[in-house]
């Protein structure tokens, strides 16, 4: 049976940075408590192109309540990016409806956050997404020395030591 209050889906895109595994707890922790159902989606926009039940797992707040000490992502990553391919975004926004996912949460740098932007727009309003953003190689456009996780900008650094 399908929750009434929806389901959120989560998932990573880009390289690995320290923090997602606290992003992915933290995000099924608070959706948990607002009463929707998360799933996981492993292998980024990879496994959302793919479309396979094997590339889903639920998650709850026993799943995730110790995996901030764990290096790397309990989802996996992956670098595809759905927009070089107008199938691959439909894939995406086919497969989203399929599992029920009407919010999404993406974690990862310039390319994530604009494959995410694109799969809501193509979604056309039956999908809401929140980027976490995570860039190891600070490419996002964020207001000046604004830190991520996985980049710390050398202001930032230079006012901590």
């Amino acid at each position: 049976m399908e929750n009434p209050k929806g389901k959120l889906g989560i998932l990573v895109g880009g390289e690995h940075s320290p923090g997602i595994n606290s992003a992915i707890s933290a995000a099924t922790i608070e959706a948990v408590n607002r009463g929707l159902e998360v799933v996981g989606i492993y292998d980024g926009f990879a496994g959302l192109i793919d479309g396979s039940p094997e590339k889903v797992r639920e998650l709850s707040i026993s799943d995730v309540s110790r995996i901030h000490n764990q290096g790397g992502s309990i989802l996996r990553t992956s670098r595809a990016n759905p927009t070089r391919s107008p199938e691959d975004l439909e894939r995406c926004v086919v497969n989203l409806k399929s599992m029920g996912i009407a919010d999404l949460v993406s974690i990862g740098g310039d390319d994530t956050a604009f494959s995410a932007y694109a799969v809501s727009r193509a979604a056309a309003g039956a999908l809401h997404v929140v980027h976490v953003p995570k860039a190891i190689d600070n490419d996002l456009p964020l207001p000046a020395n604004m830190p991520t996780f996985g980049h710390e900008p050398l202001a930032t650094l230079a006012r901590i030591s």
